[in-house]
């Protein structure tokens, strides 16, 4: 029978007291032209429709309770033409022929919230593989199938990998491998239907070293989710850090144990501890555990914050409790809340338990507070003095107190311990080595005040030359030390031969070019020739990572190698995976031949490939060449995902970054309908403002406060901060 109800926004009221039973309820709607909730997603003048849930866009598709804690069990049938192929969690169950349509229906799937639901409607090609007594299968559009070889086999291995470590089984019949065509996401982790960019899935003869890295990671880092988020999932969105940053670190587990040669946790520190110290460092921060209260707020905690700062931190209790223990404690915390949801409270009491350590206490001080401690240490009388205060990239004192698990090792002796409040005093003896947060294990930066030298003598690992040169740059950044006692240290290392820290190098050399190109061009220069000289030849595979680096950061900076390397453009299709990157940058940069880059873009059917040609097209001198760069990524020619990309691209060209200024101011409102509902605009507009602002700050900061943007403001006040301090040091050096 008809009942009451009345519709407010989003909300949905219904008057249900004066019946029992199932409630039907009748609706309609349409397929949305932004990457959220059900869309199309063109490719090749077709289009397949899929879905993107997370966190509260379910609603586009159905009426529900829109919240990961409303756990229900799901049956899916559609109706569609005969031709397509429709897919979602669970295995079809039916499928009932309807004059030229046909009735497909799923098998009813576990409980589940809603926001890991998914159908996906097109010509689909897909290719099964058994593992066990579940399926394992690619799903492409047509003619891109064999591309997932490399995808399939590291799942089926992955799925191996997790169920030993959790110690149970993959619950699902079947997991589809989903490449879908344009997705702002990279992924995402649909129970038994997981969704990926084709550049984030799909292997080709383009590919790099450093992208099949990439694409493993992501792979087993969604596969982890099946587990940690899927099965078992957070009551509320505050604890969305808990998902995110758990699967972050156990596929970062998987790799390494599947792939040893790669020295996964050397890309570990650069990409998710790097990436998170760098935004935790500013005013304008959140909480790891953050409160959420709106679809707008939930969209833009997916940062840097909630992956790589709390997957610091889980490395950082492993190292406290030990492997085993905190296995054993997952363990138990995944078997105890199957099928329901946990908060993080019930996870840290499992491995206090398990461990006898305080595991609680200390994650209760890391995740409630901003920011993060900087660590000073002085050697005084044989004594050594530690103190802690809050780090800001603006140099500015800020006290605050972490529980801090600290491995330090003196004259070649390990030791810890728990450091609870601003200050602790060590005695020693005469102290002749010194080296604080081994392999760096904790979240915190080192400032050695007068016992550098202490810091040198020790056995130095390689992720602890990384720290030291990781906290230089940003010591130097906040003004804790000169730009002189900067480039001593980089001196010091720039000799290294190993993958990190020489990784690590280039990147700031990079960072420091877009921001004071004149002061450090000669000095990057004479390091990346002599870095290149070194690599020249290497054939391992993070030797391919790196020489791909350096030859692009080498085309920047040195216009007789650009010229060199341009002419080699025109056999590009012969130029290795690695080298491709540089060959195109070097031919903009020395040709300014736009036509024959676009052509080349044109002709390229791999996304790899294309972001590399696109990324060359904003590397120009001339600013106008830049600028129709920007307006391309705007037409039908370029996929949605990748406009952001290319758009952070121009920013940290010093050539372009008033045209580039321009262009955003311009194009801004453009930007936020292509990614309404996602949260990309917060992300990418963090990354360019701190860039574009270079010399005019006010002006930046005026445009924004006339140009409120609801769903990116956390990302404009971080990148407003950001600027302050890269303007200082560009004036600093001028």
């Amino acid at each position: 029978m008809p009942v009451h109800f009345k519709q407010d926004g989003e909300d949905l009221f219904v008057q249900t007291g004066a019946f029992e039973g199932a409630l039907e309820v009748k609706y309609a709607g349409a397929i949305s032209e932004s990457l959220a909730g059900i869309y199309r997603a063109p490719y090749d003048h077709e289009h397949i429709v899929t879905t993107h849930f997370e966190a509260a866009q379910a609603r586009r598709m159905l009426p529900c309770f829109d919240r990961p804690d409303a756990k229900a069990e799901f049956r899916i049938a559609v109706r569609i033409d005969r031709n397509l192929t429709a897919i979602s969690n669970m295995p079809v169950e039916s499928v009932v022929p309807d004059g030229e349509r046909k009735l497909v229906t799923f098998q009813k799937t576990p409980r589940m919230s809603t926001y890991l639901l998914y159908l996906g409607i097109g010509k689909f090609e897909e290719r099964p593989e058994r593992l066990a007594n579940k399926d394992v299968i690619i799903a492409t559009v047509p003619g891109k199938v064999n591309l997932g070889n490399f995808s399939q086999d590291e799942a089926e291995k992955a799925i191996s990998y997790f169920e030993s470590y959790f110690a149970i089984p993959y619950e699902l019949p079947k997991i589809h491998l989903i490449a879908v065509p344009e997705f702002a996401m990279g992924a995402m982790e649909n129970w038994g239907a997981i969704t990926f960019r084709e550049s984030a899935l799909l292997i080709d003869a383009n590919t790099t070293t450093r992208t099949r890295k990439r694409v493993a990671e992501i792979v087993d880092h969604e596969l982890a989710h099946q587990w940690f988020g899927n099965l078992v999932t957070m009551k509320w969105w505050d604890d969305i850090w808990l998902n995110e940053s758990f699967a972050t670190f156990m596929a970062y587990k998987a790799v390494d144990s599947l792939h040893k040669d790669w020295r996964i946790w050397d890309d570990f520190m650069r990409n998710e501890t790097a990436g998170a110290m760098g935004r935790d460092c500013l005013a304008k921060t959140h909480p790891i555990q953050v409160s959420v209260n709106s679809p707008d707020e939930i969209e833009q905690i997916f940062d840097e914050i909630s992956y790589g700062k709390g997957a610091s931190i889980l490395r950082m209790i492993e190292a406290y409790i030990g492997e085993d223990a905190f296995r054993t404690g997952v363990r138990e915390f995944l078997s105890n809340h199957a099928h329901s949801n946990a908060s993080g409270n019930e996870l840290w009491n499992t491995l206090e338990k398990r461990s006898n350590k305080e595991v609680e206490k200390i994650m209760r001080g890391w995740i409630l507070q901003s920011g993060y401690p900087m660590l000073t240490v002085q050697v005084t009388d044989d004594k050594l003095v530690l103190h802690q205060e809050r780090f800001l990239t603006s140099g500015a004192h800020k006290q605050g107190v972490w529980p801090i698990p600290i491995t330090l090792e003196i004259n070649g002796h390990p030791q810890s311990v728990l450091m609870e409040s601003s200050q602790l005093t060590v005695e020693t003896n005469a102290i002749k080595s010194l080296n604080v947060n081994l392999n760096r294990t904790g979240f915190y930066r080192v400032h050695y005040l007068g016992s550098e030298g202490l810091l040198w003598n020790s056995n130095l690992s390689t992720i602890d030359k990384w720290g030291i040169l990781f906290d230089a740059f940003a010591f130097l950044l906040s003004q804790k030390i000169a730009f002189s006692e900067y480039m001593i240290v980089l001196k010091r290392l720039a000799t290294e031969t190993e993958y990190l820290p020489i990784h690590e190098i280039s990147d700031q050399l990079s960072m420091l070019y877009t921001i004071a190109r004149p002061r450090i061009s000669e000095f990057s220069r004479t390091f990346h020739r002599s870095q290149l000289d070194l690599l020249h030849g290497k054939s391992d595979e993070n030797g391919m990572v790196l020489r791909e680096a350096v030859a692009n950061r080498l085309t920047l900076v040195d216009d007789a190698y650009a010229h060199e390397l341009a002419t080699k453009f025109n056999e590009y299709d012969q130029v290795t995976s690695d080298m491709k990157q540089a060959v195109a940058l070097a031919y903009a940069k020395s040709t300014e031949n736009y036509d024959n880059l676009l052509a080349a873009y044109r002709k390229s059917d791999s996304d790899e490939d294309k972001i590399r040609l696109l990324t060359a097209m904003t590397a120009f001198k001339n600013a106008t060449l830049v600028n129709r760069t920007l307006d391309f990524t705007l037409t039908n020619e370029v996929k949605r995902q990748d406009t952001r990309i290319i758009l952070v691209t121009a920013a940290a060209n010093p050539d372009a970054r008033d045209t580039t200024w321009k262009w955003l101011q311009a194009n801004i409102e453009r930007l936020q309908a292509i990614y309404k509902g996602t949260g990309i605009l917060s992300g990418t507009l963090l990354s360019a403002i701190p860039l574009l602002g270079i010399g005019k700050t006010e002006e930046t900061r005026t445009f924004f406060i006339n140009h409120k943007i609801q769903d990116a403001e956390v990302g404009i006040e971080a990148g407003l901060e950001k600027l302050f301090v890269y303007d200082r040091l560009a004036r600093n050096l001028a």
